[in-house]
């Protein structure tokens, strides 16, 4: 028979919740002033178990983001080996990755964790982004580059583009979808290239 948890306390695998917690608290005291230990007593588990689930603080904010990597992942498999234009990359990785936001209350939670990021400049260090800017590299076609350009370039100014599109939704996208968002932020910087200049 499974044991049932106290009211109150999350279970040791209840990291949703944990996170949730963390949020709040980190909303209401600013980010930097909150410790691990703050929220493992507000979330009712021990240290150990927080930082079991969640090595660092910045962990807390990017909750959720390791199964979005795991979509990325499973999404570019098929393409291994092959080489994809820009427009196929944000429209067979990017844009199925972000249907996860589609549910109210996952893109009510994303939008509170990217105001919380764009208020708090540390945490734009985290793994994630590099780690899906690295995923995009061999995908990338370099013949089809410009000869400035690189697939290691192109791969991490798509990633940021992308990731700063998702912070103006988290600040002002409501009523719209993160895809949308990112689709109309990548649309616009396509359709404004122009001649260089002295061309």
């Amino acid at each position: 028979m499974q044991q049932q948890s106290k009211p109150g306390r999350p279970t040791e695998a209840d990291t949703r919740q944990i996170a949730q917690v963390a949020l709040r608290l980190f909303e209401q005291r600013g980010f930097e002033a909150v410790t691990m230990e703050d929220v493992a007593k507000a979330a009712s588990v021990s240290r150990r178990t927080l930082f079991r689930h969640f090595p660092s603080k910045a962990d807390l904010v990017w909750t959720g983001t390791d199964e979005l990597l795991g979509t990325l992942k499973s999404l570019a498999a098929p393409y291994a080996g092959r080489k994809l234009a820009i427009g196929a990359i944000v429209s067979e990785l990017f844009v199925p990755v972000l249907a996860a936001l589609d549910e109210r209350e996952t893109a009510e939670f994303a939008r509170r964790r990217l105001k919380l990021i764009a208020g708090a400049p540390t945490l734009l260090t985290h793994r994630t982004l590099q780690e899906a800017a690295a995923l995009l590299v061999p995908l990338i076609d370099a013949d089809a580059l410009p000869g400035c350009a690189s697939p290691p370039l192109v791969a991490h100014t798509l990633v940021a583009a992308a990731f700063a599109a998702l912070q103006w939704w988290g600040e002002h996208g409501e009523g719209r979808s993160a895809r949308e968002t990112m689709l109309g932020a990548l649309q616009g910087i396509a359709l404004g290239r122009g001649p260089t200049a002295g061309s």
